[in-house]
């Protein structure tokens, strides 16, 4: 079976690229399994959405909490011997998590002599590496500095999802200048002059750039996993802990109040927190289920679904009586005040970065008062934009 790897830092956008390319591909009988660092599985229940692969046609495996490259790799090795002898499979693809280092991944795969690695993507957010890099400079430098002084950071881990990919693919193109571009360019040409490079906005590529190339040669990946595995000492990429990447989960079944949300989000972003993502409502939306991206200063808000406790308020009068009680049913056990409704966001990066911004985050919960308020019906300020994008 022929396998793709979508890698690439956290939030450049493998999963909106994954979601996509399943969407729109008809020809190959796809797998995929999906990875996910953090405990609560955003990524998995994204591509479970879109109905095109699933756990009871045995062609979804997700897994959570924990990196495949580091403490989830014994799980990683059950899912393709769980696969290896699938008739009826054309094509595996792997999303990575964005903590997830290349090689442990390429080693274990080519231990099963069933796979055969066929694509290496690495998505790189365009936005965030020229406002984090400055288009390559800083990265460059810092990846000197810690040649010369022993050490591995997340550059370290961000270069060498760059070096191992045979495609490239620039992610967010439309929000940045068009004179930061060669720079960047330059940059992922020292780092990888092989790879072919594509810019994609919103996933959209073609999937002959994806499947069916035949672009990875492993003996390269061992070249390059030598000149620096086996330089003394020996060092093991694969845990996320080891680049001090970790993350905290917020589960909290109280409205978010939208600007007090806004102001966090605008004034309050931590450098240290690389990600952010997940599940979360609005006290002035709160019919509808939100998909909260954020990686590095950007941020999105998407409109994924309706909450349950809403529709059977059914407002335009559309249910049926055997709906109406489906949905009463579905909601048995759910939050008296709340029903389904509830906030699961993942924060991922630095402790030092986390810690304090769960806390803030906290705080733009709605208050007792402001919870009584919403009960009857009272309004909210809510700079976020009124017209969101479905997904």
């Amino acid at each position: 079976m022929r396998v793709t790897l979508l890698s690439g830092f956290l939030g450049s956008g493998k999963t909106t690229l994954l979601r996509r390319l399943l969407r729109d591909q008809k020809k190959l009988r796809l797998a995929v399994i999906v990875n996910d660092m953090a405990e609560l599985e955003v990524d998995g229940d994204l591509i479970r959405s879109g109905q095109h692969v699933s756990e009871e046609n045995a062609t979804l495996i997700s897994i959570h909490a924990g990196s495949i490259s580091g403490n989830q790799r014994s799980a990683f090795t059950s899912a393709l011997e769980s696969w290896q002898h699938r008739t009826d499979l054309d094509h595996l693809i792997i999303e990575t998590s964005g903590s997830t280092h290349p090689w442990p991944l390429i080693e274990e795969i080519s231990r099963h002599p069933a796979y055969h690695i066929d694509t290496f993507v690495t998505l790189i957010d365009a936005k965030a590496f020229i406002e984090d890099y400055a288009a390559g400079r800083r990265l460059l430098e810092c990846l000197i500095h810690n040649e010369d002084t022993g050490t591995r950071t997340t550059e370290n881990l961000l270069a060498e999802q760059i070096q191992f990919a045979t495609t490239l693919i620039l992610t967010k193109t439309d929000r940045i200048r068009t004179e930061d571009l060669p720079f960047l360019l330059k940059t992922l040409e020292l780092l990888n002059p092989r790879a072919q490079v594509h810019a994609a906005t919103y996933g959209q590529i073609p999937a002959s750039k994806l499947l069916g190339t035949n672009q990875f040669h492993l003996d390269r990946a061992r070249l390059l996993a030598h000149s620096w595995t086996h330089a003394p000492p020996p060092i093991d990429p694969g845990h996320p802990a080891d680049y001090d990447i970790g993350s905290t989960i917020l589960c909290d079944p109280r409205p978010f109040h939208p600007q007090r949300l806004w102001n966090l989000f605008r004034t309050g972003l931590p450098q240290g927190l690389h990600r952010s993502k997940g599940f979360l409502w609005l006290a002035s939306r709160d019919a509808q289920v939100l998909l909260w991206n954020q990686a590095a200063g950007s941020i999105d808000l998407e409109l994924l679904a309706y909450w349950k406790a809403a529709l059977l308020k059914d407002p335009l009068n559309k249910l049926v009586p055997s709906e109406i009680g489906k949905l009463t049913q579905q909601l048995q056990g759910t939050h008296p005040t709340f029903g389904d409704r509830l906030n699961e966001l993942t924060l991922i990066g630095t402790l030092a970065a986390r810690e304090p911004f769960f806390n803030q985050l906290q705080t733009c919960l709605c208050t007792p008062a402001e919870i009584t308020h919403w009960q009857n019906n009272g309004t909210f300020p809510d700079p976020w934009p009124q017209t969101l994008r479905q997904i």
